[in-house]
């Protein structure tokens, strides 16, 4: 089992000309939820899957499903691989280290 520094944790995820800023937030052995912060509009239109792949990635991380048993949607399963990736990386940040 994953150990956490519990706390709120951020990373950027490129896309094209645009950043979205992801963040996972952790207690010591559970991430309780995953969402995407400072969404403008225009990205938000230009990619109108990213919020809620991220909503069902978070319901189902909160559920204590670990990230390689997460069910990826058909129809957004490029996005949320993208977004698991960008998870994957900013959960590093929180991982204590043995």
């Amino acid at each position: 089992m994953t150990t956490y520094r519990a706390g709120v944790y951020n990373s950027v995820i490129a896309l094209n000309d645009s950043f979205l800023n992801l963040e996972v937030i952790v207690d010591t052995d559970h991430i309780n939820s995953v969402r995407l912060v400072n969404l403008d509009e225009a990205t938000s239109a230009m990619y109108p899957l990213m919020e809620p792949a991220a909503a069902d990635l978070s319901s189902q991380l909160a559920a204590g499903t670990p990230l390689e048993d997460v069910t990826l949607s058909e129809s957004s399963k490029y996005t949320q691989t993208l977004l698991l990736d960008g998870i994957e990386k900013t959960l590093e940040k929180a991982v204590v280290k043995e």
